[in-house]
């Protein structure tokens, strides 16, 4: 991992290898696991822009992943990917490439791009600093979300003003230094908030109208952290389709169409595959001696031979190639 910083205001991250932990803080302020899920070399370059008083989170993904977390408790999310193949999945609906999304405070995301290279962004901002640039460049506060989340339509001009603003940002704040001036980093700032504002206000109405979103996406969406739930509890058990079915309390055949649109597999990958993904964080995050054969067998890996191919085949390298890479770090550190 590779970890460049210009003073306060720019940070970038190369991350070679999956690695979860890494992960885990790629939006300010929020702790959101990430799951690989498919095999393959596993790149990323996430990079940070603090404008003073609100930020900017982009990630480039060079594989697909799933990803759940939240926002945190005093700004407005506005998210959207700026590159991907297909419409990608979000909180039970395809969200094609550009398309805004606005989240309320504190509120849930889990995502799953398309295959492909993957890159979002996320700036988070307080909702006043919102509604006042809005009434500067409209003269009108906009309906933002009070709870939930809302997929904007698309407005063609000023969503390609904007993926360009965003790029620009990115090239501009990766020249910056530690002599770079404050104002500098808040007029940039403020340029692109001015075109995340015309997105939205090129959609919203001038005031709050609540409606009610889609029940089959909502509903779709509660009944994966369902499923999330239970992996947490039965990560080291044999997959039952049959438990699992009544865990999150739908038929079979539904749960195989909700997983394929989520995870883009079926529920028996999905367990076979979060197992994985758990191996390597205890891999990687073990403090005392252990043994690759106790850790597969706590996740209900029988096979060791098995195991270790089919790790091999989604991170790129063994398990004890894991183990000795976290053991070296422990001695260089």
């Amino acid at each position: 991992m590779d970890v460049v910083t210009h003073g306060q205001l720019y940070q970038r991250m190369l991350i070679e290898g999956f690695d979860a932990d890494a992960l885990l803080g790629v939006v300010k302020d929020t702790r959101f696991e990430q799951r690989l899920l498919t095999g393959g070399s596993f790149q990323a370059c996430v990079q940070r822009i603090e404008f003073g008083g609100f930020s900017l989170d982009c990630g480039q993904y060079s594989l697909p992943v799933f990803a759940s977390g939240s926002f945190g408790q005093n700004v407005v999310a506005l998210a959207l990917a700026l590159e991907c193949a297909q419409p990608m999945w979000a909180n039970g609906r395809q969200v094609p490439c550009g398309r805004l999304m606005v989240f309320a405070e504190n509120h849930d995301l889990d995502v799953r791009p398309a295959p492909g290279r993957w890159c979002w962004c996320v700036m988070l901002v307080p909702r006043e600093r919102v509604q006042a640039e809005a009434l500067y460049r409209h003269g009108r506060e906009l309906a933002l979300p009070m709870r939930g989340w809302q997929l904007l339509e698309r407005a063609q001009e000023q969503s390609e003003h904007l993926a360009e603003r965003i790029k620009h940002t990115l090239q501009q704040a990766s020249a910056w230094s530690d002599d770079t001036p404050t104002m500098e980093a808040a007029q940039a700032g403020q340029l692109l908030l001015g075109e995340f504002v015309d997105v939205l206000a090129a959609i919203l109405p001038s005031r709050y109208r609540r409606s009610s979103p889609p029940t089959m996406p909502l509903r779709h969406a509660m009944l994966i952290r369902r499923a999330e739930a239970f992996l947490d509890q039965h990560a080291g058990s044999d997959f039952s389709v049959g438990a699992l079915s009544a865990a999150i309390g739908v038929g079979e055949r539904q749960m195989e169409r909700i997983f394929r649109n989520a995870y883009g597999m079926g529920p028996c990958r999905w367990h076979h595959v979060a197992r994985l993904n758990e191996a390597r964080r205890m891999l990687r995050s073990a403090h005392s001696p252990v043994h690759v054969t106790e850790i597969a067998g706590r996740l209900g890996f029988g096979h060791l031979g098995r195991f270790s191919g089919e790790y091999r085949q989604l991170f790129g390298e063994s398990p004890r190639d894991t183990l000795a890479g976290r053991a070296r770090l422990r001695i260089d550190t």
